[in-house]
């Protein structure tokens, strides 16, 4: 696994700004989020780490867009192009496309000039362990961990300079998680993860952010 993204695309300073986020669930009686405010620099790799049911979810998913919050804003930095791994991805999954059909619509959106699709396709597929008849079955039947690889190879080909990753090493086997964290290591992009994986997390964060459930939160400018 390798994620890359073109140098032009490179972020400089802030990647995202974060200031006085509240949030809490409709009929809830705790806010989730207080005043929590945060400034993330290119290229730093934060774990978001806490007990369950403390927001951490909640949080990428307010980073994403896919939540609003109710007070307080989330500024991402212009050139930011970030890319999602959900902790749940099974409505990518729902239809009848094969393997190589899901995976060729991002590698038709980001193949150079020139480029050869099928053997980008062919080859993406083979990093992510599927070869031979594998790679005509429906996307429907895979299991967790078989999507969690597609997503893998979708942020591959879309080369974000941000990756927001809810629980990446879930359904993964340990030469898979080892694979995946060689390419995190490695990225030169920004990264904010959660994960309950203690060693996954201690290899990787330059950044701890803390949930506690009630409203508070601690930042660490170091390791875990």
């Amino acid at each position: 696994i390798r994620f890359d993204y073109d140098e032009k695309a490179k972020l400089h300073r802030q990647a995202v700004e974060i200031e006085n986020l509240a949030f809490t669930y409709e009929g809830g009686e705790r806010k989730i989020f207080n005043n929590l405010t945060l400034t993330i620099n290119a290229g730093e790799k934060i774990a978001v780490i806490g007990e369950n049911g403390v927001g951490k979810t909640t949080f990428l998913k307010l980073l994403m867009g896919e939540l609003a919050p109710q007070f307080g804003t989330i500024k991402w930095a212009e050139k930011a192009f970030p890319g999602y791994y959900a902790q749940d991805h099974s409505a990518e999954f729902a239809g009848e496309q094969s393997l190589t059909e899901w995976i060729a619509g991002y590698a038709r959106a980001t193949i150079e000039d020139g480029g050869d699709l099928e053997t980008l396709i062919r080859g993406t597929l083979g990093r992510l362990l599927f070869s031979g008849d594998e790679v005509r079955k429906p996307v429907r039947v895979i299991s967790g961990g078989e999507q969690g690889r597609m997503i893998f190879g979708k942020l591959m080909l879309t080369r974000n300079n941000v990756l927001v990753m809810d629980e990446p090493t879930n359904h993964l086997d340990m030469e898979s998680i080892e694979a995946l964290n060689m390419a995190l290591e490695l990225y030169k992009g920004t990264i904010l993860f959660v994960s309950h994986d203690r060693q996954f997390v201690d290899s990787l964060a330059t950044q701890i952010l803390e949930l506690d459930g009630e409203g508070g939160y601690i930042h660490y400018r170091g390791g875990y």
